[in-house]
């Protein structure tokens, strides 16, 4: 028989143990430290079994168990960054014993997408240590795609070294640990081992940036092997078809807020057909509209190395940023900008330069505070009138 909790019953089960561990980082007495807080935590287990049986309703259940959890990942976040965090070793055991006990039994009411916290991290990443160096070393003694090498240790080094400057949500960690499985089982010395890794990224859609211009550059150093476009727009076709009729894993991703890979690439590759079918029709280049801009070929290129240097490309090949740019926009005074014009200017900025491409910039953080941060831009017209009125 379910028993009936009013939802005035319904509470922050951990607020005795986050007062308690408050009081111990903030007291300059011992005797809070010797406190047991294993019965406390013996509570909140029982708490959460009489509400699961309960007649709660299954959306409150939900925000009641979500609530926890961003209560639990807070309070151990704060532990994490105490100066003397080592001496909650013990409270923080308990804490992820908790988050193991919600992961295991009340998956249904699980937050995948709130944030974990560091010790949560850094017990999956020491767990997976030894499977991390391995594939570590065997991606840089392989004859892999370098691009291909490069976008998975960039991840590795984000996801294992210095945990805690970057948040995580349990749903990211979760897919890396996956990833991490799969690549272990993976022979990265054999014949196709490339073709085997890409697909199982694509079938894990791993819909990271890097990886679909490392394919974008896959495809497009190909046509280099067809004379004709009739070859190339076959070859497209076989790939879509390939990309099409792979597998692909539910509820997962490298970022859930993307596409899938599947339809990043397979969109991609449309255009390119469609491209190539244009070009054997009218028998010349597709000729592609280009976007003018109001400024001029150096400004330009002071905005491209700024991008660069920032890592907003996911490419680090300079050549095809600037054929890009030189494809597909004209500047003030250009109709035709050249990649070699681009270059020059890349490497060759002046101060003036630069200082037209700062106001540019400071115009539109300007903006950005005037739109979506008005309160700070009220807050910092009063302080200005208010200095000019002393």
């Amino acid at each position: 028989m379910h028993r009936e909790i009013p939802f005035a019953m319904l509470k922050n089960e951990l607020k005795d143990i986050e007062e308690i561990l408050i009081e111990q980082e903030y007291s300059d007495s011992d005797n809070t430290a010797q406190i047991n807080l294993t019965p406390h935590f013996g509570q909140i287990y029982s708490a959460w079994e009489a509400v699961l049986f309960s007649n709660t309703p299954e959306a409150t259940l939900v925000r009641y168990f979500h609530y926890h959890l961003d209560s639990i990942s807070t309070t151990s976040i704060t532990l994490s960054n105490s100066q003397d965090s080592e001496k909650y070793l013990l409270s923080q055991n308990e804490l992820l014993a908790l988050i193991d006990h919600l992961q295991k039994y009340y998956f249904s009411y699980f937050n995948d997408d709130a944030i974990a916290p560091i010790i949560y991290h850094q017990r999956l990443v020491s767990q997976l240590n030894g499977d991390i160096c391995a594939i570590q070393k065997t991606l840089k003694s392989s004859d892999l795609n370098a691009s291909l090498i490069a976008c998975l240790l960039k991840w590795f080094s984000v996801m294992s070294e210095d945990i805690g400057k970057v948040k995580f949500t349990f749903r990211s960690l979760s897919y890396f640990g996956c990833i991490i499985h799969q690549l272990g089982s993976l022979d990265c010395h054999s014949h196709n081992a490339e073709k085997l890794l890409v697909s199982l990224l694509i079938r894990s859609n791993f819909n990271n940036l890097s990886f679909f211009v490392y394919y974008q550059d896959t495809i497009r150093n190909a046509f280099g092997d067809f004379r004709h476009t009739q070859e190339r727009l076959n070859y497209l076709v076989e790939q879509k078809a390939e990309v099409s009729s792979s597998p692909e894993a539910k509820n997962i991703a490298f970022d859930p807020s993307w596409p899938s890979i599947k339809t990043i690439i397979g969109d991609w590759l449309k255009e390119e057909i469609v491209l190539a079918e244009k070009f054997l029709t009218k028998g010349s280049d597709v000729v592609v509209p280009k976007i003018p801009l109001e400024m001029s070929v150096a400004h330009l290129s002071c905005l491209i190395r700024l991008l660069y240097e920032e890592s907003v490309f996911a490419t680090q090949n300079l050549q095809f940023i600037f054929k890009f740019f030189a494809g597909h926009y004209q500047s003030k005074r250009q109709a035709v900008i050249s990649p070699g014009s681009l270059s020059k200017e890349f490497y060759s900025i002046d101060q003036h330069t630069a200082a037209r491409v700062r106001d540019l910039l400071q115009r539109m953080v300007l903006r950005i505070n005037r739109n979506f941060f008005p309160m700070a831009v009220a807050i910092n017209a009063t302080v200005l009138s208010y200095l000019s009125m002393r």
